[in-house]
């Protein structure tokens, strides 16, 4: 919102009756927090890219606050599915909460999830065939397809514009604090404006290099306004 926080509202149903209740979060609170949605994604690109140590974020726990999450690579096991022997990678994901929850999940080496289940639960998932777009290939890296670059629509994004707004202002104030430090810097762009326009020369970017080097202390000396001279007499005699 305006403020940059964020709100989280969890809708409560007991006997028919519903009870909604909304907790906000500051941006700093949310710094390394990983959705639901995310945390699959985050989860396959870890199996691809080889996850070797723990990991820590920040998730929404049952209570509707935010808590640690994190994540530990598991040991591989060999599973069949369809009469084919796999290698599955496993990760173990733990919601630090007032009572901790933790998954073990096992993926192929493709990133699809073979496996999932939770700690003291009953409930078991497990994939009964192997997905279409399944690929196997022991003698070479991973190529992530190519999607194309399409736009980004930040302006639509809250935060991303709210940043872009935060950014311009900071380098506006920087750029008018650096020409207040420095007063002689509109004085020799005035006289640059005041040359280019006496001058008018075919190649501004040549006649502004030769106005430039005269400010350098290591530039070979030579007649100020050297190209533009040329050009102004040569412009002359041909008419």
């Amino acid at each position: 919102d305006v403020d940059r926080c964020y709100s989280c509202s969890v809708t409560i149903t007991t006997d028919g009756q519903d009870s909604t209740v909304t907790e906000r979060f500051s941006a700093e609170q949310m710094t390394h927090f990983i959705s639901e949605g995310a945390n699959i994604v985050l989860q396959r690109l870890a199996v691809i890219l080889g996850m070797k140590s723990r990991m820590s974020f920040k998730a929404l726990g049952v209570n509707n606050t935010i808590v640690p999450a994190t994540y530990a690579p598991l040991e591989s096991r060999s599973m069949s599915v369809q009469s084919v022997t796999l290698d599955c990678f496993g990760i173990e994901r733990t919601l630090e909460d007032e009572e901790p929850t933790t998954w073990q999940l096992y993926f192929l080496s493709d990133g699809h999830m073979y496996t999932r289940s939770q700690i003291n639960s009953p409930v078991y998932m497990k994939i009964k065939s192997l997905p279409d777009n399944f690929l196997k290939d022991d003698e070479a890296d991973w190529v992530f397809p190519d999607f194309g670059k399409g736009r980004l629509h930040w302006e639509d994004d809250l935060e991303m514009y709210s940043l872009f707004l935060d950014r311009k202002e900071e380098l506006k104030e920087d750029h008018v604090s650096y020409m207040r430090r420095h007063p002689e810097l509109k004085a020799i762009l005035g006289d640059f404006l005041q040359f280019l326009l006496m001058r008018k020369p075919s190649d501004v970017i040549e006649f502004a290099a030769d106005f430039f080097s005269s400010y350098s202390s290591t530039a070979e000396m030579k007649p100020s306004f050297a190209h533009s001279e040329h050009v102004n007499k040569s412009a002359i005699r041909s008419e």
